[in-house]
């Protein structure tokens, strides 16, 4: 039962760390707002949630395997979703230095 609530809770903050960087994203791609005060979040919270992204991946993972990824698990979704914004951030951080370099 315990390890079914650690599960959900890793689900949940998975998902809410996936909604600020696709926030991000779209604020930096689509919607450009350029408010000082938007900004100062952005700053103060992309770095700690870098982190915290990471340190849930492994965490993830850890739970992953421990449930031999069931689809059904909540560990399965949190890893996924986890592993999808990675690669989108990382992706993205990449696709701007390589477009930086080639001016």
């Amino acid at each position: 039962m315990l390890k079914k609530i650690i599960n959900q809770k890793l689900f949940y903050l998975s998902l809410c760390v996936a909604g600020y960087f696709v926030l991000l994203w779209i604020n930096a791609y689509a919607i450009k707002f350029n408010f000082v005060l938007i900004g100062f979040f952005q700053e103060l919270l992309t770095i700690p949630l870098l982190i915290v992204l990471l340190f849930l991946f492994i965490l993830s993972v850890k739970y992953c395997i421990d449930d031999k990824f069931r689809m059904k698990k909540y560990s399965f979704w949190a890893f996924f979703t986890l592993l999808i914004t990675i690669l989108l951030s990382f992706g993205s951080l990449f696709l701007v230095i390589f477009k930086n370099l080639k001016k």
